[in-house]
């Protein structure tokens, strides 16, 4: 039988996927986010509220950049994306502090061993492979 290289692992990854409705900006954040925690930090039950998550910030970010390129006021209103913006940040609030990511959740954490470059890629991964 032949030898396989410790730099491979042998899929023993027990870290969240993201899910395939993610796309773009989303999935890459969500592929950060399980990456930069401990390998149990989430669990597949967590992977609709890390998606929530993930939508909320790239939403946040998106109205953030439509009111700074059109301002707070258009023709003597408040913007609509003033309304978005409050929405988007009220639910990272509630959605960090379930999902522990806050920096309080974070004093009690053990430091890790940084992701390799492989279970990284793994993550990144388009698709899970079906179930049999």
């Amino acid at each position: 039988m032949p030898r396989q290289s410790a730099a491979i692992p042998t899929g023993a990854t027990s870290r969240l996927r993201p899910p395939d409705d993610l796309t773009g900006p989303e999935r890459a954040l969500f592929v950060d986010l399980v990456a930069s925690c401990s390998a149990n930090h989430f669990q597949s039950s967590d992977a609709p509220l890390l998606s929530a998550y993930c939508r909320a910030v790239v939403l946040e970010k998106v109205a953030s950049g439509e009111l700074a390129a059109a301002g707070y006021v258009a023709d003597g209103k408040p913007s609509g994306w003033l309304n978005v913006l409050a929405q988007a940040t009220r639910s990272l609030t509630a959605l960090s502090s379930k999902l522990k990511l806050t920096p309080l959740s974070r004093q009690s954490a053990r430091p890790e061993e940084p992701i390799s470059y492989y279970e990284r890629l793994s993550l990144e991964a388009s698709r899970d492979p079906e179930p049999n």
